[in-house]
């Protein structure tokens, strides 16, 4: 639990003056955020992570690269090698694509939105994630062989079906050949170009803000510890991820209009 004045107190420091006025950002996330005087957003770890923090590394590297469709940057909280907290810029009215792009898609299906609009915003979150690759490209170059990815793939698979019964895991044993089927490209000698990446992009991770769109959240996959989060990886990775997540808005917005499928 973040005690009162202690979000203000982190940003006043980093920003070099007094900050009065805190309030929780209540979205279910894994860490907790704290917003400062409409000014900074404080992200309090939980549990704070040893550094170097993957999250901060990347959010350094790209602003040297000149990178700016993010949040700014302003520092860290650490004490005996914990990284405690970060915090970044507010961005005032921003919602992320969990809202906006969800909204976008479900106007659409109701007439007062016309496609090319929601076309023109999934291709402006393709075109950002592009640039977000390019300036990552010199973080950590490396190459990974094709079918590392596909081992951890069909283990995954192997696992869900195992795991996974009822209707569901019917569903998914009957998909499971198209599945491995896709996946057979990877199963050969190509070796895919590789460097630090995001880690969990989705809709979420895209802020809008009036014109501005900006990706958030550098954290990485949760799931994953520290040191994995710091592994060069294939930026298909973060393509795959958004176009899952793109389909997962699809799933929202038909849950929406139909909430009895």
């Amino acid at each position: 639990m973040v005690t009162t004045g202690a979000s203000a107190a982190v940003a006043s420091r980093l920003l070099g003056r007094t900050l009065h006025g805190e309030r929780a950002i209540t979205v279910d996330q894994t860490n907790q955020s704290v917003i400062v005087a409409d000014e900074a957003v404080v992200k309090w770890l939980l549990p704070p992570v040893m550094t170097p923090h993957p999250g901060v590394e990347l959010l350094v590297h790209l602003e040297s690269r000149g990178f700016g469709a993010m949040p700014r940057f302003l520092g860290v909280e650490q004490r005996d090698g914990l990284v405690l907290a970060l915090a970044t810029e507010y961005v005032p009215g921003a919602q992320d694509g969990w809202d906006w792009f969800v909204d976008d898609v479900d106007s659409w299906l109701r007439g007062s939105l016309a496609p090319a609009d929601v076309i023109a915003g999934a291709t402006r979150m393709g075109a950002l994630t592009a640039q977000l690759h390019a300036a990552l490209a010199d973080l950590q170059p490396a190459a990974v062989a094709a079918r590392t990815y596909h081992v951890q793939a069909t283990e995954r698979l192997d696992d869900a079906m195992r795991l996974v019964g009822g209707e569901e895991g019917a569903r998914l044993r009957d998909l499971a050949p198209a599945v491995l089927r896709a996946l057979a490209p990877l199963d050969g000698g190509e070796v895919l170009a590789a460097h630090r990446v995001h880690g969990d992009l989705h809709a979420g991770q895209f802020l809008r803000a009036g014109d501005r769109l900006l990706i958030t959240d550098f954290d990485g996959n949760p799931l994953a510890d520290s040191a994995e989060r710091r592994l060069p990886q294939s930026p298909l990775i973060d393509v795959a991820s958004m176009v899952q997540s793109i389909d997962h808005v699809g799933r929202i917005v038909v849950k929406r209009r139909h909430p009895d499928r």
